[in-house]
């Protein structure tokens, strides 16, 4: 499974994680969305959460 890659971003927002573990950062929702909808079209079976660190903190 290949992880997509983070946007540089000054300080990330959203996170990927697949499974418990995070694999990915972006600045923008939209990034991130995208970024998890590749992971899961990549494997159905995969558990995607995409969050705001800023609400999780």
């Amino acid at each position: 499974m290949a992880s997509p890659p983070s946007a540089p971003v000054g300080e990330p927002s959203y996170i990927v994680e697949v499974g418990g573990r995070r694999v990915s950062q972006f600045g923008s929702l939209t990034q991130a969305l995208s970024a998890g909808l590749t992971l899961k079209g990549q494997d159905a079976g995969l558990e995607v959460k995409v969050y705001d660190v800023r609400e999780r903190a």
